[in-house]
């Protein structure tokens, strides 16, 4: 199946039900987050603030990676989406109340509350939207599409920045906070029509507590040593949003506000560059197919180390000057390397989830997902804090961290490359017909 074809089979069933709410959800989360960025840098300048305000939003997508995977493969997966939906309709309230009411220092502690409360249902939602799909796509409809997903997750992620900057700018947060309780809610009532069955979890029969915690963790063990090919892809994963996803969320507010100067519209428009990489990547996999699935991710890892060094340009000052000086300079490189790593890192992140997809079973998927979000998690936890004391005491470092540091995917997948390559020739052996014996003459 083609991935226009999978959008077709889409627009009806479970899965349109799950996309449409998932959406509403991430306009949500997208539009909120950038509307913190650009107040916590308005109110105090400082990329450390930006950076911890993002720590505790990541914090609970690492403490709590390993209870969201047992209990999506325990419990129904639709049933934890609505509850967590529902949770963030009351937060968002709660916040807006909040804000009418407190001063302003204790209305950046409610930020920081509030990103942390859509953190914890966020971690649950996404191991349980992710364990889902597998249940109800054909395995060799997949790959199609999870790249249809990332097309649309990336749209949605394209507009989310802009509308919340924009009602920030306008309106602020009042409206930012209605329009985040009132997606939430539309999130709840589509996901809510969805006919899903979840399949048996292996792990039924364990009895008590501690039996229980045995097994489950006798799981997560055989998911890590298992596949050598999953551990390096996880491994990947954690480098990813170890270096690039600080960089991006600390580093692109603050070199458009603080290094050039300019308005916070700019940052909008570079989100909306990154979504935009991302969706006409779903145009690029189905030309990857040919290559596999090693290959493919090596090529899209190439890909965002080339995106990366485009951002090398802030080491030399003179560039730096004419950026400050011309908008159209500024926004052309930073829009062509924004551009350049997200359109590679949709290929990337289509192989990814597909591969765990393919060969995780579903029972364990929940756990699986839950292992790649903790050292997603981690990575970022590390990143933010990092990169918010590089681009505070040196931008150059924050730059040359960055490249340094995309640059080692290569070397993380080499364990991939030479597994999946072993794997081949071993079934290719298999595969082989037997030789005839010779007759002895």
């Amino acid at each position: 199946m083609k991935t226009f074809e999978a959008f077709k089979a889409m627009r009806s069933g479970p899965v349109a039900r799950l996309v449409l709410g998932s959406s509403a959800s991430r306009l949500a989360t997208f539009g909120f987050n950038a509307a913190m960025a650009v107040y916590l840098l308005d109110l105090t300048g400082r990329a450390t603030d930006l950076g911890l305000a993002l720590l505790v939003g990541t914090i609970p997508f690492f403490a709590l990676s390993l209870v969201t995977g047992v209990v999506c493969d325990r419990f129904n997966r639709k049933n934890i989406i609505l509850v967590c939906d529902a949770l963030r309709v009351l937060v968002a309230v709660a916040f807006l109340l909040g804000a009418w009411l407190l001063d302003t220092d204790a209305t950046v502690a409610l930020v920081y509350a509030t990103v942390f409360c859509f953190s914890v249902c966020e971690s649950f939602v996404t191991t349980s939207f992710s364990s889902i799909v597998p249940d109800v796509i054909d395995e060799e409809d997949i790959l199609d599409t999870n790249n249809l997903l990332f097309g649309i997750g990336d749209a949605v992620r394209m507009v989310g920045p802009v509308v919340g900057v924009l009602l920030y700018s306008t309106a602020g947060f009042a409206a930012t906070a209605i329009s985040t309780a009132a997606l939430f809610a539309a999130a709840f009532l589509f996901q809510r029509g969805v006919a899903y069955t979840q399949a048996k979890s292996s792990g039924e029969g364990a009895q008590g507590v501690a039996a229980v915690a045995r097994e489950e963790l006798g799981m997560f063990r055989k998911l890590v040593t298992a596949d050598i090919r999953l551990t390096s892809l996880m491994a990947n994963g954690f480098t990813t949003h170890l270096f690039l996803y600080p960089f991006i969320t600390v580093g692109l507010p603050y070199v458009i506000t603080q290094v050039f100067r300019a308005g916070s519209v700019e940052f909008g428009y570079l989100e909306a560059v990154c979504a935009a990489g991302g969706i006409l990547s779903l145009l690029v996999v189905p030309h990857t197919k040919r290559l596999g699935t090693s290959n493919s991710l090596a090529a899209s890892m190439a890909g965002m180390i080339i995106g990366a060094a485009v951002f090398l340009v802030l080491l030399v000052g003179p560039a730096v000057d004419v950026m400050t000086d011309q908008t159209v300079a500024r926004l052309g490189i930073l829009t062509l390397g924004c551009f350049l790593v997200f359109l590679a890192f949709g290929v990337y992140g289509t192989y990814f989830v597909s591969f765990m997809h393919t060969n995780v079973p579903s029972e364990m998927l929940g756990k699986g997902q839950s292992l790649v979000m903790m050292f997603n998690a981690l990575g970022r936890m590390l990143g933010f804090s990092l990169f918010g004391l590089l681009f505070d005491h040196s931008l150059q470092a924050a730059v040359i961290v960055f490249v340094g540091g995309m640059s080692l995917k290569i070397l993380v997948h080499l364990p991939f490359v030479k597994a999946d390559r072993r794997l081949r020739a071993a079934a290719t052996t298999a595969d082989a017909p037997a030789l005839e014996p010779v007759e002895e003459r």
